[in-house]
């Protein structure tokens, strides 16, 4: 019998949904992209996850063409604070998901799946419902299928809507490593190596986006000056930020993900620059990797932690 995961990433503008086999592949067709509707109300984000679920679980039955099937298990990868033990959303004032806070995400699911005999009928007796946060599945599926293999220490980030951070050393990831809300200049990690910090020093440079990075790499890559100027600046602040991160934990490499991670051409130069000034790398500053699809290696982590948890239950 054919055995598959459900598995997203969560962001906070929007989410990734796939269906990956029990080995690992992700199921060709079904991966989609929908908006998160992170700024609305609980039952209206609520009734969202859910549909979700439901919509991969009936598009893989439909791709099956009638042939037996098990659901193993549904991963996510969410941003935190979260407890990710016991499923419970703790997000607030990060402008995605404010409404969850305090709900637990995996009882409500469970809640709603016990009311769909489509999809219950579907999962294994010890399909689990799993959380963790975005970075460290991020890390996990880099640790195993990415860059992180190649190096024996490494730091991985991951920039969109929020800093996420995971670090792999010698004997796999670091837990409890997460750096978002530690202070930086006059505030957290969180407030400058994001989204809204790239959107802050744009409106600094007298440059809109609408509320996104995209326009603004675009003119930078189209020449305009004070868009190359806005991104030189964020790659100093992110240099600025890893330092004493890099002086402490000394990785042989810093993995970038997430959505600003597109535009990874147009700051990171800066951000070695950055580094090799402050004299806290070292001799030498680490290697620097992009991921090409953050995603996909939240997905393969995401599915490794659904077969973890099935293992503990046996």
């Amino acid at each position: 019998m054919d055995r598959y995961a459900i598995v997203f990433d969560v962001g906070g503008t929007s989410i990734k949904a796939a269906v990956v086999r029990e080995n690992g592949n992700i199921v060709e067709g079904l991966t989609e992209t929908f908006p998160s509707r992170g700024k609305e109300s609980k039952e209206t984000l609520l009734d969202h996850f859910y549909g979700l679920i439901a919509g991969r679980a009936a598009a893989l039955e439909r791709l099956s063409g009638g042939r037996p099937y098990e659901l193993i298990g549904i991963g996510y990868a969410f941003p935190s604070p979260f407890d990710y033990e016991n499923g419970i959303c703790y997000i607030r004032g990060q402008q995605k998901y404010d409404a969850l806070y305090g709900t637990n995400l995996r009882a409500a699911m469970e809640e709603r799946i016990a009311a769909d005999p489509a999809v219950r009928g579907a999962m294994a007796a010890d399909a689990p419902i799993v959380f963790d946060n975005d970075a460290a599945l991020f890390a996990a599926g880099q640790l195993h299928y990415g860059h992180a293999k190649r190096y024996r220490r490494s730091i991985c980030i991951t920039i969109g809507t929020g800093t996420g951070s995971s670090f792999i050393g010698e004997n796999g990831i670091v837990k409890g490593r997460e750096l978002w809300n530690d202070p930086f200049r006059d505030s957290n990690v969180d407030d400058y190596i994001s989204q809204r910090g790239v959107l802050r020093l744009a409106e600094a440079f007298g440059l809109g986006g609408g509320g996104e990075v995209k326009p603004i790499a675009d003119a930078a890559r189209a020449g305009s000056a004070n868009a190359r100027a806005i991104f030189a600046e964020f790659g100093r602040l992110f240099g600025e930020m890893l330092a004493p991160y890099v002086a402490e934990f000394k990785p042989e490499a810093i993995i970038v993900g997430g959505n600003i991670a597109r535009s990874a051409d147009l700051f990171l130069g800066e951000t070695k620059a950055a580094l090799a000034e402050s004299g806290t790398a070292g001799t030498s500053v680490p290697a620097f990797e992009t991921a090409e699809d953050t995603s996909a290696s939240a997905f393969a982590g995401a599915l490794a932690l659904v077969q973890e948890h099935r293992r503990r239950r046996k």
